[in-house]
């Protein structure tokens, strides 16, 4: 068995080089190794993979996102940006595969978006501490039981063709309701600008809204995350198979965008929004707070205009008025953010406990 360690600056011969040609699975794709080599948090020897393979075949590999506490370069922290191990012959190398990653990171580590399964783990290491947050809502403005039936029962797979023509008839007998909601919501709004950079404004108000956040983004790493995806959309004139990987990284559909939200020519919200196959979700989102109601029918907004089936939010100003105020699902349930904080940046996360719903490597998958 072979351990190998991948560093940053390493990244773009290994995914050019034959090791990553015969192993199989891919530890990584290339659309993630160009990303992780520009992320503007990263140095050169930071650790990015750490891979375990015998005879070509891929055993287990554990991945770390190198990132800062609040912004702060001198502040240096990762997050677990992927764990997997081959389920046949990788088992017993789950656990020294991570302790590996830990201590490469100097036990400065944090995960934003846990499995219970993961937490089980991690919990009985007792390296870690497990903030409680508030839950988010999922809103569905669409009948999906296509997937969601599956998800949960997964021996309905072979019945999804009648779940989605179940969905058709629902949603068609849902069209009145939906023209009726669509037109309370579209009507009147603030404007809403796409822009492709961050200029100086945008910057500053990005740091001025942003001043409790454990990871704290600046303009720089949004625009990073926009121009550097780890997914993109299936092509079809795309040669040959797609790579064997572990991880999900094509997509029918996918969309990353900057709304810049301003009502009687002030800015009051700058959002970054993303639509994978018809799932909505606002990874950032910094807003004056007296302005709530106008930035969340501005997001209501966008998921009308993208013919969205799913819309997830977190932020707390907003998920408060989502229980109270006109909205478009016909749906909606709370839903989870499970957090792990290792012990040595839980003074970090007291100082600093905005987690928004990107942070991490949520922002990316």
């Amino acid at each position: 068995m072979k351990l190998i360690e991948i560093k940053i600056a390493e990244l773009p011969d290994f995914i050019a080089g034959s090791q990553w040609q015969l192993l199989s699975p891919k530890p990584l794709t290339l659309l993630r190794a160009v990303s992780q080599f520009q992320n503007p948090r990263a140095k050169p020897d930071d650790t990015a993979l750490i891979i375990a393979s015998e005879n070509n075949t891929l055993l287990g590999l554990v991945g770390l996102l190198p990132d800062f506490i609040n912004g702060q370069a001198d502040q240096p922290a990762s997050s677990n940006s992927c764990w997997w191990v081959n389920p046949e012959k990788g088992k017993h190398l789950a656990v020294p595969l991570f302790l590996k990653a830990f201590a490469n990171c100097s036990q400065r580590m944090f995960m934003t978006d846990c499995t219970p399964h993961t937490r089980n783990i991690l919990e009985k290491t007792n390296w870690f501490d497990f903030p409680e947050t508030e839950p988010g809502i999922r809103g569905f403005l669409k009948f999906n039981l296509q997937e969601v039936i599956p998800a949960k029962f997964p021996a309905t797979r072979k019945l999804k063709f009648l779940l989605k023509f179940s969905d058709s008839i629902l949603n068609f007998l849902l069209i009145p309701y939906h023209i009726h909601m669509h037109s309370r919501i579209m009507k009147d709004g603030p404007t809403m600008e796409y822009p492709d950079v961050l200029k100086q404004e945008m910057q500053t108000f990005i740091e001025i809204h942003s001043q409790n956040e454990f990871t704290r983004r600046s303009a720089t790493d949004l625009e990073w995350i926009i121009q550097h995806p780890w997914i993109r959309e299936k092509r079809s004139d795309q040669s040959g198979h797609p790579i064997d990987y572990p991880f999900s990284h094509l997509v029918e559909k996918f969309e990353q965008y900057f709304l810049k939200v301003s009502t009687s020519g002030q800015t009051v919200g700058l959002l970054l929004i993303s639509v994978r196959d018809g799932h909505m979700k606002v990874p950032y989102v910094y807003f004056n707070d007296q302005q709530a109601p106008l930035i969340l029918r501005a997001i209501y907004q966008q998921a009308i205009l993208q013919n969205a089936v799913t819309l997830t939010v977190f932020s707390p100003g907003l998920v408060c008025l989502m229980n109270s105020d006109v909205h478009p699902f016909i749906f909606k349930k709370k839903i989870n953010q499970l957090i792990a904080i290792s012990k040595q940046l839980s003074g970090s996360y007291l100082n600093y406990p905005k987690i928004q719903d990107g942070d991490g490597d949520v922002v990316f998958t």
